[in-house]
């Protein structure tokens, strides 16, 4: 059975207890967070196999981390642990309408430092998946690991996933930050990206925003838009889209990570490679109908690991 491999940070969510601003906010709680762990939940969620590699501080956050990830099936061989670096914290408060403001505290994050001699032993396969994000591309280590990583995924056959999930709050220069997402998306067969940050990517509008991300690896474009739903831009010209679901919200936390997660895991069930992702045979209307699906239904609930549903229950509370 194919894997789904997801690498990048692995943080404490502190969250508020109701919608205030930051500076207001009295009482958090503990939640598990990092964009690239809340992926491999949801696609463990919808019966596929997930690993995740990173690293996390030699601390009591560390051993929470893992514990959440293991609980939820996530497989934790190769996260491994630091003495020197911390485990990344970062204090999330909502508005009312479930919007969210972050303040980081991770310029000495474990996960920023981790090395190719940590993932040595990680070994990919035709149908398994890499995915990752923006968030731990802050050091050259980091980026020098994720190369590494992805080019044993390339050699093997294996899908390479990104979701730039820009964070501007944890880069001093923006350009920096355009620049390495540039950098890595050139490396992706699929790109989930959200349509505000797609515009910052590549200083367009409209749809010449997908059509310049097309010229490399690139065979699948998701482009999100919160509650509007998502769009699907293909390198043979093709085109779906879907107009999402309306649900009560209360916390978009994980939606959009969710989202990623139920599309990547329909491409893992259905045997999607580097090779054959542009077959007729890949429904792709229904594929991202569901993974909208999905990322409503994480809205319904606060948090993003807790608040994911099975096929079950998100065909049953999202019409």
């Amino acid at each position: 059975m194919s894997k789904l491999y997801s690498v990048g940070e692995l943080l404490i969510d502190f969250q508020s207890v109701g919608a205030a601003p930051l500076k207001d906010t009295r009482q958090f709680v503990k939640k598990a967070g990092g964009a690239p762990a809340n992926v491999c939940v949801q696609a463990v969620k919808l019966g596929q196999k997930a690993v995740y590699l990173t690293k996390v501080g030699n601390d009591g956050f560390g051993d929470f981390l893992i514990e959440t990830l293991q609980n939820e099936g996530v497989d934790t061989t190769y996260i491994s642990r630091s003495s020197e670096y911390d485990t990344s914290l970062a204090f999330v408060s909502f508005k009312e309408d479930g919007e969210r403001e972050f303040s980081f505290f991770r310029k000495a994050a474990a996960d920023l430092y981790f090395t190719t001699g940590d993932f040595k032993d990680v070994e990919f396969k035709e149908g398994d998946v890499l995915e990752f994000g923006s968030v731990a591309l802050k050091t050259f280590v980091a980026r020098t690991t994720h190369k590494y990583l992805i080019d044993k995924a390339r050699e093997a056959g294996a899908l390479v996933c990104f979701d730039p999930n820009l964070r501007f709050n944890l880069w001093e220069d923006p350009e920096e930050l355009k620049k390495v997402v540039k950098e890595f998306a050139a490396y992706a067969d699929v790109i989930k990206v959200g349509v505000e940050e797609l515009e910052f990517i590549t200083g367009l509008k409209g749809k010449q925003m997908a059509e310049s991300m097309f010229g490399g690896n690139l065979k699948l474009l998701l482009v999100t838009d919160g509650g509007k739903g998502a769009e699907l831009y293909l390198s043979d010209g093709r085109y779906v889209d879907c107009a999402g679901y309306k649900v009560k919200t209360v916390d978009t936390t994980g939606a959009g990570d969710s989202f990623f997660g139920a599309f990547i895991a329909q491409l893992m069930e259905r045997g999607a490679t580097n090779e054959n992702l542009l077959s007729a045979d890949f429904p792709y209307k229904h594929m991202l109908s569901f993974a909208c699906k999905c990322g409503a239904y994480t809205t319904m609930n606060y948090g993003a690991i807790s608040a994911m549903g099975n096929k079950e229950n998100v065909d049953k509370a999202v019409k």
